[in-house]
């Protein structure tokens, strides 16, 4: 908690007080974990065959703030929502979240194929819930 805290309540990218991006500590391992789940689903498409996955993330996890939103002359006032009393006051935290998935590669043995092709890229995007155009299925070439 004292590292949300610590952090202060500076804006995130879009200016928003009620949301504070967390350091990205544990983002790595939070990709890795993906890659190896997706990979797992990804294998079980048939004619996918060996099946390699990379996730990039854009941010780190973070937290959102309970807002207090009051209406005034001038527009409205957005506040941060406190609870306890003096020292041991500390913002109301309303939810993490997970960082946000960037992109996904995919290289699989069938990838060559379009029906394959489009079976993986249509799980990913329902299992991953990100929109089909963040996912790419490439062939793997042989090495022989």
């Amino acid at each position: 908690m004292l590292l949300i805290l610590g952090g202060g309540f500076e804006k995130n990218e879009k200016g928003d007080p009620s949301v504070t991006a967390l350091p990205t500590d544990g983002a790595h391992e939070y990709a890795e974990m993906l890659e190896v789940r997706v990979a797992e689903i990804c294998s079980g498409v048939s004619g996918a065959g060996k099946v390699s996955v990379f996730v990039s993330l854009k941010g780190g996890y973070r937290t959102v703030y309970a807002i207090d939103s009051q209406s005034n002359s001038s527009g409205y006032k957005n506040e941060i929502v406190m609870s306890g009393s003096g020292s041991g006051k500390q913002a109301v935290i309303t939810a993490y979240e997970n960082p946000e998935i960037a992109g996904v590669g995919i290289v699989c043995t069938g990838g060559e194929d379009p029906y394959v092709q489009n079976q993986i890229i249509s799980l990913v995007s329902a299992a991953l819930g990100i929109s089909t155009n963040k996912i790419f299925v490439a062939s793997a070439g042989s090495y022989e």
